[in-house]
């Protein structure tokens, strides 16, 4: 059950992160336009490369509170993340993936780690993971298809409004809420609630930072000996 647990957890972490990718700020300057799936990633991904935030994630499962934990994630373009979980102030996991190498440098590995992360990444950056994919409108969104995931976007605004995801065999629905403006004018979905099976992960964006300053040990690795 541990181990169910844990998966889940992390995939409500990639999903959360889903609706942090860069998007235009209302008001709703794209209302009377349609645009293309090149022409939105081109206004959503062009001039961030590094992303950081703090979040906590409350779970219920069958409606009943469940657990309650909190992480700082940080990525980097291309194909950079560095993650530190905690729970009650602890930190229980903490690693990067740089260069296409795990590395754990806290707590527990496994052989899904890597693949997480990498979801994980891919989730934050969805642009580069959706190269094949089509997409059409439908009255006041964009619908977005690729293999595993349809994103609903606001034809207004390009802030997500839905995702339904398949990952690790799993089907996963996540709605978004609460557009929140950071004080450089940026905007997000700062509440999200991920349904997985049994499980509802009720996500609050307490800080979200766009293109933040890196200090030497953000993506710092263990030296191979």
């Amino acid at each position: 059950m541990l181990k169910t647990l844990s998966r889940f957890f992390f995939i409500s972490l990639i999903l959360a992160f889903a609706g942090c990718a860069p998007k235009v700020a209302p008001p709703p300057q794209y209302l009377e336009k349609d645009l293309s799936l090149e022409e939105i990633i081109s206004k959503v991904s062009s001039d961030v490369e590094v992303m950081k935030a703090i979040t906590d994630i409350r779970i219920e499962k069958n409606n009943e509170p469940y657990d309650f934990v909190n992480a700082s994630v940080l990525v980097k373009r291309p194909g950079w993340l560095h993650m530190r979980i905690y729970k009650f102030g602890m930190l229980v996991k903490d690693f990067v993936i740089k260069d296409n190498n795990l590395y754990v440098l806290s707590g527990k590995g496994g052989d899904n780690l890597k693949k997480l992360g990498n979801e994980f990444y891919n989730a934050i950056f969805w642009w580069d993971d959706m190269h094949n994919a089509v997409m059409h409108r439908k009255g006041d969104e964009y619908i977005v298809k690729s293999e595993k995931k349809e994103i609903h976007i606001d034809s207004a605004t390009l802030l997500p409004v839905k995702q339904e995801i398949t990952a690790f065999s799993t089907k996963i629905d996540i709605n978004y809420d609460k557009p929140k403006k950071d004080e450089n004018g940026f905007w997000y979905s700062s509440e999200m609630e991920i349904y997985i099976g049994d499980f509802k992960f009720s996500v609050n964006l307490k800080k979200l930072l766009k293109n933040p300053s890196l200090g030497e040990f953000d993506f710092r690795v263990p030296v191979k000996s």
